[in-house]
């Protein structure tokens, strides 16, 4: 059965390190190898959660040039949104926990995360979101990009909502910008909603 949904085919790495899975009656492991062979373990299930494999914990990766990126899933169903872990492509050693975020990049060229500043799970319900973080997956240079204070708060408060990236549209790309709309009032999909507009040159922080 488990063999249905658990795929032990390896992914492969433009470095010729990989992923793979494995897994026996007790535990299902994600294993990291590198080009020499070495190998480490960086995700694991214990048998309780085994058949959740691939839809628990550690899901989907994205290459960049010297970082793969893990989207990590909270629960297996509906509805938190996942969040995400940098690993180096050449050790697979954990870089930085980046937690939930707005935007990922589908560019190697362009290798950024744009996430709410301290939008993680084990952040206390007092936390002032006033920026965005924008954070380069191969350099691990980090950036702040002010947001109007109290903005975040304001529309969570007045659309009832649990997590601050709700309140944003999926971002859009044009050329080299980044257009991200987000909104303070409440949110009536049957009326235009007034949104405010962040533009981000993604090539001023790709290098």
């Amino acid at each position: 059965m488990l063999k249905e949904y658990i795929s032990c085919k390896p992914l492969h790495f433009d470095n010729d390190s990989k992923l793979f899975w494995s897994f026996n009656c007790d535990s299902s492991w994600l294993t990291f190898e590198n080009f020499k062979g070495e190998q480490k373990i960086i995700f694991s299930l214990e048998k309780d959660f085994l058949d959740l494999t691939t839809r628990l914990g550690y899901v989907q990766f994205k290459e960049f040039k010297t970082t793969f990126l893990v989207e990590n899933n909270v629960i297996s169903g509906c509805c938190d949104p996942p969040d995400y872990y940098l690993h180096d492509k050449t050790s697979g050693n954990l870089i930085k926990y980046l937690g939930r975020t707005i935007y990922i990049s589908e560019d190697k060229n362009l290798p950024i995360v744009v996430s709410i500043t301290n939008s993680i799970y084990d952040t206390i319900p007092e936390t002032d979101y006033n920026s965005l973080t924008i954070y380069n997956l191969d350099n691990n240079k980090e950036y702040k990009l002010a947001l109007p204070k109290g903005d975040i708060e304001k529309g969570i408060k007045n659309n009832q909502f649990m997590f601050p990236e709700d309140l944003f549209d999926t971002p859009e790309i044009k050329g080299n910008k980044l257009f991200i709309k987000y909104c303070t009032r409440r949110i009536d999909k049957k009326k235009s909603v007034k949104y405010k507009i962040i533009v981000i040159d993604l090539k001023k922080y790709s290098s």
